[in-house]
């Protein structure tokens, strides 16, 4: 109740008495439906199960119940992903997407998943318990020039992301990058999953060369938190690496590595990445074009 009451005083600090009335009806809305379609029941999503009763956040249940929850992760993941491959996914939530990744591989102990807020490492364990799933669950941060960063956990966890005010107390969480996994786990051809809610800037600068490994990747742009310029600068970034752009849905982007191009050529798919739509924060679309990254 404690909780609830801060968060009230905020949203009235924040957006006044007619803002927090808005909030309120929006979320009992949502609530209203989702104790409709049963808000404890169990959900199946391409296959795999996933319980709802223990999940504090009524948007990502309403989600789940609709079956649109990383509706465009899964369709790419399903549509992308080859068995044979390694795949390290950064960013993982509940483990919807990494249940139904993990389910595609012939070897589905090679496949590593971080998320970086330990409220939803139990759902995210449970999840691949519930579906004799068996990637490697990791709880760190992917971060660069520090062994630990202080992470204020949300617990409506749906978006945490690294800097943001949470609602819980300060916890130390252990820091990782994709080169440290790679080399633990061997992977000679992988895939990369990549939803980090603005830390995916900080991948491409610190870790391009192993990026121009991955024989795929599957990344969600945030823009609204990183900036439009530093979305399109990681299109172009990528595009010059050799990257091209398979499928695009809102703001979730599939690149293929293919063999290196001419430079002529290697411009020529720069500019079809830099035509590419990205959805802003309001939902409308911005075209990308960059030189490269700084």
């Amino acid at each position: 109740m404690n909780r609830k009451l801060r968060v009230a005083a905020g949203l009235l600090r924040e957006k006044g008495p007619r803002g927090l009335l808005t909030v309120v009806c929006s979320r009992m809305w949502v609530a209203a439906q989702v104790w409709l379609r049963g808000a404890r029941r169990t959900i199946t999503i391409d296959g795999c199960q996933f319980y709802l009763g223990d999940l504090p956040n009524n948007r990502m249940k309403l989600a789940l119940q609709k079956g649109l929850y990383e509706g465009p992760e899964r369709a790419a993941v399903l549509k992308h992903i080859r068995p044979t491959w390694g795949v390290v996914e950064l960013g993982a939530c509940i483990g919807v997407v990494s249940c139904v990744t993990n389910k595609l591989l012939r070897n589905p102990r090679a496949h590593v998943v971080i998320e970086l807020n330990p409220m939803a490492v139990p759902h995210l364990i449970a999840n691949r318990q519930r579906n004799k799933c068996s990637f490697k669950v990791l709880n760190c941060a992917l971060a660069y020039d520090a062994n630990q960063v202080s992470l204020s956990p949300h617990l409506e966890f749906w978006g945490n992301f690294l800097h943001q005010a949470g609602t819980r107390p300060p916890v130390s969480v252990p820091v990782t990058q994709l080169e440290r996994i790679l080399n633990d786990e061997g992977f000679d051809e992988f895939a990369v999953i990549c939803d980090v809610e603005g830390q995916e800037i900080e991948l491409l600068k610190h870790e391009m060369e192993t990026l121009r490994k991955a024989s795929l990747i599957i990344m969600e742009l945030h823009p609204h938190m990183i900036g439009e310029e530093n979305s399109e600068m990681i299109l172009s970034a990528l595009a010059q690496e050799g990257f091209q752009v398979e499928r695009q849905s809102a703001n979730i982007v599939v690149f293929t590595n293919v063999p290196r191009k001419p430079v002529a050529a290697a411009r020529e798919s720069a500019a079809v990445a830099s035509s590419c739509p990205l959805i802003r924060g309001d939902g409308t679309a911005m075209n990308l074009a960059s030189p490269r990254l700084q």
